[in-house]
């Protein structure tokens, strides 16, 4: 009991954990960039930053997040009612739930709980999907077109990461190396480096290189394992949010723990 007490007093906001919707980070980043993807013509941009806001609080307890309307709409310099909308968008596209919380001792409605949704594909997107898997892969050539005019991009099946003992020194080889499990592209290789350099060049002083990196292939593993379950037509459009929505959790946690 004492054990518990002390744990809520630590981190008061315990409860969210019945509330999680995914087991890690990763995989809510891999969600939200998925719901983006699927939604980016029925979202506006108002939208998407109401669900970036929401998913950067949902980072310590995965999926979940205890926010006020009024919170949101601090963040994004939005009016509260525009926020609402946003919220009631995303939440008919099915990619966040609202569950209404009451004040213990004053009654009445509190913040709410919004829980981020997993990607689901839909019935059509299925079909769609098991017709594409049958056709066989195309590999690239030696000098490959540019990624944005591409259908899809073909992988390797396995996926699993081993850890060897002569680890790559430097970090552009662990980046490449990261790639080449799934893709031998030195062109798509070098493009994603140049995300990961644009996005974190000015973290540098805020975070340890090791952990801006592991970012980084991280995202480099969201976004192959999102091409095994569908077609992604710019695959260096998709990892540029999907890292986005990485150091976005990154920060997030550095001030939550601070």
């Amino acid at each position: 009991m004492l054990k518990n007490r002390v744990a809520r007093k630590e981190n008061p906001m315990h409860y969210l954990s019945d509330y999680q919707t995914f087991q890690s980070k990763q995989q809510l980043n891999e969600a939200i960039a998925d719901h983006l993807s699927e939604h980016y013509y029925e979202l506006s941009a108002t939208d998407r930053a109401v669900l970036n806001t929401i998913a950067r609080y949902a980072v310590k307890f995965a999926g979940a997040a205890h926010l006020k309307v009024a919170t949101i709409a601090n963040n994004i310099a939005k009016s509260e009612k525009t926020v609402r909308r946003a919220i009631n968008r995303l939440q008919e596209l099915r990619v966040i739930r609202k569950l209404v919380t009451t004040r213990k001792v004053t009654g009445g409605q509190g913040a709410n709980i919004i829980q981020v949704l997993p990607f689901v594909i839909r019935d059509d997107q299925a079909e769609v999907s098991t017709r594409e898997d049958s056709v066989e892969p195309v590999v690239p050539s030696v000098q490959p077109t540019e990624i944005e005019n591409e259908p899809s991009i073909s992988f390797k099946q396995n996926t699993v990461i081993n850890n060897t003992y002569n680890a790559p020194t430097t970090p552009y080889v662990r980046f490449k190396q990261s790639v080449e499990y799934y893709v031998k592209d030195a062109k798509l290789t070098n493009k994603l480096y140049g995300i990961y350099l644009a996005h974190t060049s000015f973290l540098r002083n805020c975070h340890e290189s090791s952990e801006l990196l592991n970012c980084g292939i991280e995202a480099v593993l969201t976004t192959f394992k999102a091409t095994k379950r569908k077609v992604i037509r710019n695959v260096a459009g998709y990892y540029n949010g999907v890292l986005d929505r990485v150091l976005d959790g990154l920060m997030y946690a550095a001030l939550f723990d601070a």
